[in-house]
């Protein structure tokens, strides 16, 4: 296993077992290579100090897909849907 951070390309590569050739999926500044029985052989991640700052910023966040995809959920809305479904609960005992 090795990780390298290159500053001149500021990319970051993470190698689980030796790979050759092109990547089987690249996303974004996302490159993998995986093998024939799917384990994820290495991952690189170009760009990586602006990733990296993005995946901090948005720690907390998770991102909805499907019909719930552009949709943002408030701490507020939580909350409050929290005390509803405790009341609920509350009830029913």
């Amino acid at each position: 296993m090795k990780i390298h951070y290159s500053s001149s390309d500021d990319e970051l590569v993470f190698i689980n077992h030796p790979v050759m050739g092109k990547p089987n999926k690249e996303v974004d500044d996302f490159k993998f290579w995986w093998n024939d029985e799917r384990t994820i052989c290495a991952i690189s991640i170009t760009n990586y100090t602006e990733e990296s700052k993005e995946f901090r910023k948005n720690l907390h966040l998770i991102q909805l897909g499907g019909i719930w995809r552009g949709v943002t959920i408030t701490d507020e809305e939580i909350r409050e849907t929290r005390k509803e479904l405790l009341k609920v609960l509350e009830e029913k005992w």
